[in-house]
């Protein structure tokens, strides 16, 4: 995962839109009463504030929900501004068919539900705009500016079993590493992209720079990074596996040696 998807779909960008985007929306909505909105929401049996209350708190949850998912899917996504463009809409999308169905509840059937709907997207995505283009804007003068060029300690040089430099990259971008009779596979990700390189040496010779660089003994044949580990499960016949983040990748196999070493890094 590089730097621009960590911002784009981490942690701080899953509470940062849940919060900032509906309490935008809430704010812009009480001071300017965009679209003619106050006509459209001061019902009988509500007032214009209390429906933008709920509004909020439909568009709070909507939001949360899909950002879930996209926090989910980090790894996978890619972190072009166009796919994140598309999830913008697609969370506007989601949203508006959660308000449409408020409100047409609230207003006992003298308006459809699909007619609602259009008329809700359109207002939330004249709203919302504006915090997600400057949120967006933010993640990305934030990336430029996070962006490092990678430590040489973080580097992983493999030589050969005549000494000679065959490979070097960065330990994060290693999966795992596995042993074939007198070779050794690395398996490694390029741009989010799975990749392997075949190198003639020993697990014996590894063992010790694997462990330097994060990199654990799993099994016989096995070094893996717990970072790409996704969960452990026991399989039906006894074997214990890892399943990785990364879904193109069968499950590593745990030697009961590994076990507990390996559930203590989780």
């Amino acid at each position: 995962m590089n730097n621009r998807q960590r911002i784009l779909f981490g942690g701080h960008s899953l509470v940062l839109h849940s919060v900032v985007v509906p309490l935008f929306a809430f704010v812009f909505m009480i001071l300017y009463n965009p679209f003619g909105m106050e006509s459209f929401l001061q019902m009988d049996n509500a007032s214009y504030s209390f429906n933008a209350t709920i509004l909020l708190c439909v568009v709070f949850g909507s939001v949360a929900i899909t950002r879930v998912v996209l926090f989910l899917l980090r790894g996978k996504a890619p972190a072009s501004g166009l796919f994140y463009a598309l999830w913008c809409v697609i969370e506007l999308a989601v949203a508006s068919l959660f308000v449409s169905l408020y409100l047409t509840l609230m207003l006992g059937g003298n308006a459809s539900f699909f007619e609602v709907a259009g008329a809700s997207f359109g207002v939330l995505f004249g709203i919302c705009i504006y915090p997600y283009a400057l949120l967006f804007m933010g993640f990305m003068i934030y990336a430029e500016r996070t962006k490092e060029e990678v430590d040489p300690s973080t580097l992983v040089k493999f030589y050969d079993e005549y000494k000679k430099l065959r490979f070097v990259i960065a330990s994060d971008a290693i999966v795992f590493i596995k042993s074939e009779e007198n070779y050794v596979q690395i398996h490694y990700l390029d741009h989010s992209k799975p990749k392997k390189f075949v190198l003639r040496s020993s697990m014996r010779a590894l063992e010790g720079q694997m462990a330097h660089h994060g990199l654990v003994r799993c099994h016989r044949s096995y070094f893996i990074n717990p970072e790409y580990i996704k969960m452990i499960r026991k399989e039906n016949y006894g074997v214990v596996c890892a399943e990785l983040t990364e879904e193109s990748y069968e499950p590593i196999p745990i030697s009961r040696k590994y076990q507990q070493e390996i559930m203590q890094l989780l």
